[in-house]
């Protein structure tokens, strides 16, 4: 997501078994292209590590968070090597994921993000990169996979990657892409159209924020959505709606966002929950959990740590917690 790494160690969400309704085009996400070891909650809230984190185990009970996304996991110094905001070794978050999991929760890894030296750069083979990836996987004692990607990259190498990552171990992958009221960029696009091509089942994540309009905030992340889906029903034309519908996830960023003016209020979250209801969408989240409080209800500029926003904490965790993921087709 669209945040910068500050502070040394102190992510699309939940994939829905898809059934293969019907013929799909190579790369569709169904049942038949291979399912993934186990299905991620509708609805998981990202953890920016970079900050203080939260006492998870608490959220659970206090407003039923069932699955965070752990954000982000970069090249370790540099090295084709794992490790948290590329400073911290991967078994700095295992206290936290393991009270988490005792709570019943469960975790997705998440690579990528705004800024940092990318795995997807750092590895220089597909095969190096999905070694990489595995790593992660074993360290979080997780199959989950969330690919952020708001850099150049290797597409080829990163669709190569996922491919054996997925053919080893049948893991639920989510590309995490930037958007705006067009609806995902041409250049980021282009990796779906790969993994599509490559018969590589995968979940695209919108980043619904950060992006100008001169109308209602909510409608607007809407739109975004809606031309989102409508790109992804031309990449697997031949698949039913309903399966083009799971296979979008939408994260939007709660309170103030980046970009000045924008903000994303409880009922404009809302709007994005009735459309995703309204539609079947795969996944919701929102970016961050440690920001799902009103502890800064004046600040004028996105904070780490709240929303900047007058709101109860976990509010908008309880809001998207609501969802309950699209119906079996």
């Amino acid at each position: 997501m669209k945040r910068r790494f500050k502070v040394v160690v102190g992510v699309l969400v939940g994939l829905l078994a898809l059934s293969a309704c019907s013929a799909t085009v190579p790369g569709a996400p169904t049942a038949s292209t291979g399912s993934p070891a186990a299905a991620r909650p509708a609805f998981g809230a990202y953890l920016d590590v970079s900050v203080r984190q939260p006492d998870l185990a608490a959220v659970a009970k206090q407003a039923g968070l069932k699955h965070v996304n752990l954000s982000f996991a970069l090249a370790l110094n540099g090295a084709c090597e794992p490790g948290w905001g590329g400073n911290q070794p991967l078994d700095a978050l295992k206290p936290q994921i393991d009270a988490f999991k005792a709570a019943g929760g469960s975790v997705s890894a998440v690579t990528g993000g705004q800024v940092g030296n990318y795995l997807e750069n750092a590895c220089a083979t597909a095969g190096d990169l999905a070694g990489a990836y595995m790593k992660l996987l074993d360290a979080t004692g997780t199959n989950l996979l969330d690919v952020d990607i708001e850099t150049g990259v290797d597409t080829a190498k990163v669709v190569e990657a996922l491919r054996q990552v997925q053919a080893a171990r049948s893991t639920d992958i989510t590309f995490t892409l930037p958007v705006d009221l067009g609806g995902i960029p041409a250049e980021r696009l282009d990796l779906v159209q790969k993994a599509a091509a490559a018969n590589l089942p995968v979940t695209v994540n919108i980043m619904d924020m950060d992006f100008k309009t001169g109308g209602s905030w909510g409608q607007a992340m809407v739109d975004a959505a809606q031309a989102s889906l409508d790109q992804l029903r031309k990449v697997y034309p031949n698949a039913s709606e309903a399966v083009q519908n799971r296979t979008l996830s939408i994260t939007a960023m709660i309170g103030r966002n980046d970009i000045a003016g924008v903000i994303t209020q409880p009922e404009d979250a809302q709007k994005v929950i009735d459309f995703a209801k309204s539609r079947g969408v795969g996944r919701l989240g929102f970016w961050s959990l440690a920001r799902d409080n009103g502890g800064c209800p004046k600040k004028v500029a996105a904070q780490p740590n709240c929303s900047g926003i007058a709101q109860k904490d976990w509010q908008f965790t309880q809001q998207f917690a609501s969802y309950a993921g699209p119906t079996a087709a």
